[in-house]
């Protein structure tokens, strides 16, 4: 069957490039060194939701400065709720990121990862110089498959990591099914053109794939980090 909504269109393209994104993350979920994994995750995704925060406020003022632009018209009351849901979680995070006994300092010196630059800096380009429902390709990619509190669980029973590590991630589990709903209904209310659903379309593979970029860049660094640690053990060891 065809689809029949702006929603329903989308997610059949997201469909065909997922399995990259899933491939990525089950690598790095089941990875034999997760406990060491699972902390600088958390800082990259502190840089993710400081970023997003950003970019939404970026793409609502883009879309209201818009004349006669029905679509933008629903993105900017859509996007000025979405920001106030989302204010203050990465304050949120960076409490959690604190009780592995990482400083806010260190956080906010911590170097981006060339993926997470990439995944929010293409947005803010389509935003500005294409048009800015690009966006809802992003948010429905990040939100499209939130984490399962039991997943969580089992990851924090696994790792040894205190719980306290995962509230924010708990609370997105929870949150993210109700935020993934209003998206749909959302684009699926605007009278998109072809243009516009190439936009969104662009937008949602480029997430995927800059996400995924994210875990396996998280997995490369720890192993090179854990190669130079066993060159050098022979020698200070």
């Amino acid at each position: 069957m065809m689809p029949t909504s702006n929603s329903e269109l989308l997610w059949s393209k997201i469909r065909l490039a997922e399995p990259r994104l899933n491939a990525a993350s089950n690598r790095f979920w089941t990875h034999p060194d997760l406990a060491e994994l699972v902390p600088p995750f958390l800082v990259q995704l502190h840089r993710v939701m400081q970023g997003g925060i950003t970019l939404m406020r970026v793409a609502r003022d883009r879309a209201a400065s818009l004349d006669d632009d029905a679509v933008a018209a629903v993105l900017v009351p859509y996007l000025e709720e979405h920001i106030i849901e989302e204010q203050d979680h990465d304050a949120w995070l960076l409490d959690d990121i604190g009780t592995l006994g990482i400083s806010p300092r260190d956080v906010a010196i911590a170097m981006p990862l060339d993926s997470v630059v990439s995944l929010l800096g293409a947005q803010y380009f389509w935003a500005l110089n294409m048009h800015p429902v690009a966006v809802f390709g992003y948010l429905i990619v990040l939100e499209g498959k939130p984490p399962i509190a039991s997943q969580l669980k089992a990851i924090q029973r696994r790792t040894g990591l205190p719980a306290t590590a995962f509230r924010c991630l708990m609370e997105h589990a929870d949150n993210d099914p109700h935020h993934i709903a209003e998206l749909n209904e959302t684009l699926d209310k605007m009278l998109l053109t072809a243009e516009h659903q190439e936009y969104v379309a662009l937008s949602a593979f480029h997430t995927i794939d800059a996400v995924a970029s994210v875990f396996e860049e998280l997995m490369e660094a720890h192993t090179a980090s854990k190669s130079t640690l066993e060159a050098l053990s022979p020698v200070y060891g």
